[in-house]
């Protein structure tokens, strides 16, 4: 065998070998060592409710993680205790549970799996309607109207009628003021009666915009309506006041907003 020959063979073999432990290598780093992975870096709060009166869920970040890694994160459950009145600044515990066998599988050593934390940023009710901002007013009613005017067929249907709805040729706000609960429990809210013209067919509509706070933002997506069953003395007299009074005023105070 000659030189050359000699030399070729040990040269493919040191590739060979050097292949082998790229392999190992990778195995190593991507399959067989153990990862350490922080639960509780990647858990994001969501509080529900306002100041005095919140809970919270938590559950894991969705984000620029690789897909492993966020499967598993997505098996975490979490309890929080105290979950219930919370208010800013209270502290609350955290902890996580994981699924074992997953993280064994991909190799995962967990860590950071109970914590504390501070509340914060929870919204901040109004004493009154004087404290409330006037965009903040305005908005509301320009969420009132728009929440007629999308909604003007089943708002017509109320009433029974089967024939196609008519134009709707005004809407006009009539009555508005600011609830303030007298329950912590409910959140205090705009109400509003809204004038309805379909082709001189005139009908009366109540609107309700809750979770007025100072975070300052209409709840678009929780506003509710019915019909205001206003009775005949007070459809005569115009008198929304007293209609409001009468089916609120058991359960808040009432402002209205002239």
């Amino acid at each position: 065998m000659d030189k050359q020959k000699i030399e070729n063979k040990a040269i493919y073999f040191m590739c060979l070998l050097s292949m082998i432990c790229i392999l190992v290598l990778i195995a190593y780093f991507f399959f067989l060592r153990n990862v350490e992975i922080d639960i509780m870096a990647n858990a994001q709060y969501t509080y529900v409710g306002e100041n005095g009166n919140a809970s919270v869920t938590v559950s894991a970040k969705q984000g620029d993680l690789n897909q492993r890694t966020q499967d598993f994160l997505n098996s975490v459950q979490y309890e929080v205790s105290p979950n219930t009145d919370l208010s800013n600044g209270d502290t609350i515990h955290v902890s996580a549970t994981y699924d074992e066998a997953l993280a064994n599988q991909y190799h995962y050593q967990p860590k950071s799996v109970e914590t504390d934390i501070v509340v914060e940023g929870l919204a901040n009710r109004y004493k009154a309607l004087e404290d409330i901002p006037k965009f903040l007013i305005t908005d509301g009613k320009d969420a009132a109207i728009e929440y007629v005017k999308d909604n003007d067929d089943s708002i017509y249907s109320l009433e029974g009628k089967k024939e196609k709805t008519p134009s709707l040729d005004k809407v006009k706000i009539v009555y508005s003021a600011y609830l303030k609960s007298n329950q912590k429990n409910n959140s205090d809210r705009f109400v509003y009666i809204v004038y309805m013209n379909y082709s001189s067919e005139v009908l009366y509509y109540m609107v309700c915009i809750p979770n007025i706070n100072d975070s300052n933002e209409i709840d678009v997506h929780n506003i509710y309506g019915e019909k205001a069953y206003l009775t005949q003395d007070e459809l005569n007299n115009k008198d929304f006041s007293g209609y409001v009074d009468r089916v609120y005023s058991s359960k808040y105070q009432i402002e209205e907003n002239k």
